[in-house]
């Protein structure tokens, strides 16, 4: 039987679309003169935000514009300017796109009513998700355990650190009894290194990027352009199951318990 569930935040169960993000680390780059679009920001959202930089401080359009700005490379110290820059803008941003995504308190109840664990991962500090906790609690979102980078020497995402230290604090021996759900590669990566089943979400994840309003906006046949996009991208990494939306986990979960049902 499923014994727990593992939640990632942004672009999962709350900020459709996983903005606030985006626009800190546009924030952050363009005090320091650099201009990053939605694509440069995206390929590696769901990591730990002091590991995040470094990877945008290594793309090469990156690297050319620093260059020609400062006629050098970015440094350590400047990696730390932005990350504390980020941090600052992430701060503010996040009071305001912090409301659950549809379908989330409905799913967490089936989930309490059925005794199945809920904990969570993700790439915000302890001090981003105090903020984010405290306003999905406000809407009645409360997990068993919230798991930082920090709780794990600092082993953010791909690394299966985080899942790994909820295993041992709700005593589950075997991985296959855990299911991770995320919006992002390195959501699926991290599930995947740590054994459990995973679900990718396709509707409000980061890889859709697109914010709830500008998603209506599109008729039909463009919203399935959209989902097909995404689904493809977490089909490219063997993504165990993919869901238009966390409504669609109930299912995974049942057919899961009746697989392993079987098996006994």
């Amino acid at each position: 039987m499923i014994e727990a569930v593992i939640f990632d935040w942004a672009g999962t169960t709350v900020d459709y679309g996983s903005l606030a993000p985006v626009i800190a680390f546009k924030k952050a780059f363009k005090d320091a003169g650099i201009e990053l679009s939605d694509e440069d920001i995206r390929r590696d959202m769901g990591m730990a935000k002091w590991d995040h930089i470094g990877k945008i401080l290594e793309l090469n359009n990156v690297k050319q514009q620093w260059e020609q700005k400062y006629s050098e490379l970015p440094k350590e110290s400047d990696r730390k300017k932005i990350y504390e820059d980020f941090q600052r803008a992430l701060l503010h941003y996040l009071k305001e796109c912090t409301e659950l995504k549809s379908g989330v308190l409905k799913t967490f109840n089936y989930l309490k009513e059925y005794g199945i664990k809920v904990a969570t991962t993700t790439g915000y500090t302890a001090e981003m998700m105090e903020i984010v906790q405290n306003k999905a609690a406000e809407s009645g979102y409360t997990p068993d355990l919230v798991v930082t980078s920090e709780d794990v020497n600092g082993l953010g995402r791909p690394s299966p650190a985080m899942i790994q230290y909820i295993m041992k604090k709700f005593n589950i021996d075997d991985p296959k009894k855990i299911i991770k759900v995320g919006d992002t590669l390195v959501d699926i990566e991290e599930g995947q290194n740590a054994g459990v089943k995973t679900v990718g979400i396709v509707e409000g994840s980061s890889l859709m990027g697109l914010s709830q309003v500008e998603f209506d906006e599109l008729n039909n046949d463009e919203q399935l352009v959209s989902r097909n996009t995404v689904k493809r991208e977490f089909e490219s990494v063997d993504t165990d199951f993919v869901i238009d939306s966390i409504f669609d986990l109930v299912q995974i979960i049942e057919y899961l318990n009746e697989s392993m049902d079987k098996k006994w």
